[in-house]
């Protein structure tokens, strides 16, 4: 088995866990953190290190996947994924084995895929982007780098969802819309319409407030 270690300690860091032990494909060695949270354990996984540690583990030849997920944080996921690519560690893509991916979806470096979710044929899944439990993406969608679809959401064919945004918990979209890039879009929103890059935007029908 590759041994990988996880990045974070947090919620999203257990979602993570729990998928790559449930694949039975890794050896996951445990979490890199701060010393603050040295005796925290997540789904049985201990602290193995912190950001110092990360081009000795490259050294080693440990991968890496990022376990930090927050709403909006886009841009912290983005840090993290330099710091991992500036250790050299490989940053492989994380399916939950209950996720139901097309063989025709392209899914790129860093993803995570998780339990319950759907990806339909010719998605393209950009690299570092989450797609949460029980979300749908279907045929034909674009998932920008770093975006964040939460769970429940669901996304007709043909969506795109541009770099950094993120599309809230049980939120729908239309098909063929367009979110730009870091937009956020409210928990239970009907997308029917484009949304502008750089907005938060909810409501049903969702309608953009500027950030």
């Amino acid at each position: 088995m590759d041994r990988i270690v996880i990045i974070g300690a947090g919620g999203h860091a257990a979602s993570v866990a729990d998928a790559l032990l449930a694949t039975r494909q890794w050896d996951v060695i445990g979490l890199i953190a701060p010393d603050s949270e040295r005796e925290k354990t997540v789904c049985g996984l201990a602290v193995v290190g912190n950001d110092s540690d990360l081009e000795r583990f490259a050294r080693e030849g440990v991968a890496a996947t990022i376990g930090v997920g927050s709403i909006g944080d886009a841009a912290g996921r983005m840090r993290v994924a330099a710091r991992v690519r500036d250790a050299g560690l490989a940053l492989p893509a994380v399916v939950h084995p209950s996720a139901s991916v097309s063989a025709y979806a392209h899914i790129g470096a860093g993803v995570f895929v998780a339990a319950g979710a759907v990806v339909g044929p010719h998605a393209v899944l950009g690299k570092c982007c989450i797609i949460n439990s029980g979300a749908v993406v279907d045929h034909g969608c674009a998932i920008g780098a770093f975006a964040h679809i939460a769970p429940g959401a669901a996304l007709s064919g043909d969506v795109t969802v541009g770099a950094g945004a993120h599309v809230g918990t049980g939120a729908s979209v239309i098909h063929g819309a367009v979110i730009g890039e870091r937009a956020i879009i409210g928990v239970g929103s009907a997308v029917v319409s484009d949304i502008s890059a750089d907005v938060t935007a909810w409501g049903v029908p969702c309608r953009e407030q500027r950030r």
